[in-house]
This record gives structure tokens, sequence and C-alpha cells, in this order.
């Protein structure tokens, strides 16, 4: 059996990060894109690229929605492991206490982005295809077209350090995460996580420290970077992230059978402990009573 909301985010980030890519791939090669005519805010130039803009702008938006949802279902799952690994709250609280905050964090923020995106898009689409964006001071000076794309600078940029922060707390998370598996494996069980399945996880937070370098480089324009950084970010977001939740998905189920198990055992060896200690200091009660006086 595998856990629902696991199977859920794993599918939402695939989804979401595929159309994301289509996104990307779309942006990089559109035909009239020129760096030197962009920052010299020519206002020909800006129009092309806010026509190419409101044309996509449905695909973008899905695909943040998309990873937005996937986060909000990323984080019952997580505050469940973090709740086995801890044994019931028992080892390590402070590691998993904040394992369950950075999942909790890393949906809130993205759901925080989403709606600043969404916000700023209806605004700045609404400026460009209906407002008087050509004739300011004289006549046909297109001075707006100059302003509505400074202003997209800076509450795009806004947007993407926050999305470009979640990759860090994903690779904060899983570098725990992979941390606690570890000391699990040792001191617990060595069959309920597999040393595979956590050699991924690592290897999926080292992917998104740099899936983290190249929203950043992808935002200043470093386009020779942007190559290099389309190929691994696709192989992590695709296939590396969803495939790790699957895996974690099959494994929660019994994760949780054993930690009943492991509760119900120590219950038992309470119980029969302090039984025990009742029943030799009843004995010994006994002996005393049944001692003659001298």
């Amino acid at each position: 059996m595998v856990n629902f909301m696991c199977a859920l985010s794993a599918l939402l980030f695939m989804t979401g990060n595929a159309l994301l890519i289509t996104y990307y791939v779309r942006e990089f090669n559109r035909p009239h894109f020129d760096y030197d005519t962009y920052v010299s805010l020519d206002p020909a130039y800006i129009q092309e690229e806010w026509d190419f803009r409101i044309q996509h702008r449905p695909k973008y938006m899905a695909a943040g929605v998309l990873n937005a949802l996937a986060w909000f279902f990323l984080m019952f799952p997580m505050v469940q492991l973090s709740w086995i690994l801890s044994q019931g709250g028992a080892k390590w609280i402070s590691l998993h206490i904040a394992i369950a905050l950075l999942a909790l964090a890393g949906s809130f923020t993205e759901w925080i982005s989403r709606f600043l995106y969404i916000g700023t898009t209806m605004a700045t689409e609404l400026l460009a295809t209906q407002f008087n964006l050509d004739t300011w001071i004289t006549t046909n000076d297109q001075i707006g077209w100059r302003s509505l794309e400074v202003t997209h600078v800076v509450t795009y940029g806004l947007v993407s350090f926050i999305d470009a922060f979640e990759w860090i707390m994903l690779f904060i998370i899983f570098t725990l995460v992979h941390i606690s598996v570890k000391r699990w494996r040792r001191e617990v069980d060595s069959t309920t996580f597999g040393a595979c399945w956590n050699a991924l996880g690592l290897f999926v937070a080292l992917f998104c420290l740099l899936d983290f370098v190249a929203e950043i480089m992808r935002l200043v324009g470093f386009s020779v970077f942007g190559k290099i950084s389309f190929w691994y970010s696709s192989v992590n977001r695709l296939l590396l992230l969803p495939g790790w939740l699957l895996i974690l998905g099959c494994r929660l189920p019994m994760a949780g059978v054993k930690l009943n198990q492991q509760t119900l055992a120590a219950r038992q060896g309470l119980s029969s402990s302090v039984a025990a200690g009742n029943g030799s200091a009843s004995g010994s009660m006994n002996g005393s009573v049944g001692s003659p006086v001298s």
C-alpha cells in the first residue's frame, strides 16, 4: 500500500515541473530575444516580450499552482516521517521538529509566492493590454512600456527569489532526513528504510542545492550556465524527487507498523517490569511478616 499524500505530491511535482520546464524551453528559444536591446529598454522589444508573456502565461501559472499543491501535500508525509523517525517524539526531538517546520514553511512560502505572482500578473497584464502606455509626456514617447518593464523586473525578482529559497529548504529537509534515517537504520531497524533510498535522498539534496544556484543564475541572465543547469534540473525535478517520494510512500505504512510494534513492546516490557517489582516487594513483605520474633 502506498501513502496517498506521497503519491499525490510526487505526481503534482512531476506534472508542475514538466510544465515549468516546457515554459523555460520556449522562453530560452524565443526568436526575438536580444539581451542588449532588452537592457536598453527598447519599447518595441518590450512589447514583443509582453506579447510572449501574455501568450504563455497560463502554462507558467498552472505550473506554479501545481507546485504549490505539491508542497501542500508534501507537508503531511514529512510530518509523519519526522514523527516516526523520532520514535513517537522520544529521540532527537529538535532535528525532527526542524524537518516538520521546514516542510510547513516551504508550503507556506510557496503559496505566498504564487499569490504574489498571480496578483502581479493580473495587474501587469491589465496594464499592458488596456492602459495607455504609448503617450505620456510627448506623442508616442512610450515611456509607459519602459516603466511597466522596470516594475515587472522588480516584482519578478521578488517571486523568483522566494521560489529559489524553497530549493534551499528542500536541501536542508533532505539532508536532515538522511541523517535521521542513518540513525534509525543503525539503532532501530535496517529493513524499514533502505540504504539506497537514503543515499538517493542525499543525492536529491545536492541537486536541490544546484537547483537553487540555477534559479539565481537564470534570474541574472547567465545563459551559459542555464544550458548546463537545464539538464540536471530536469532530471532532479522529473525523476529523482518524485521517485524518492514514491519510494517513501511505499515505506511509510511499514514504518508506522514498526513504530506501533516498538511502542507496544515497550509498554508490555514496562508492565512486566512493574508486575515483577510488585511481586518481589510483596514476597519480601510476606517474609518479614512470617518471621519469628526473637
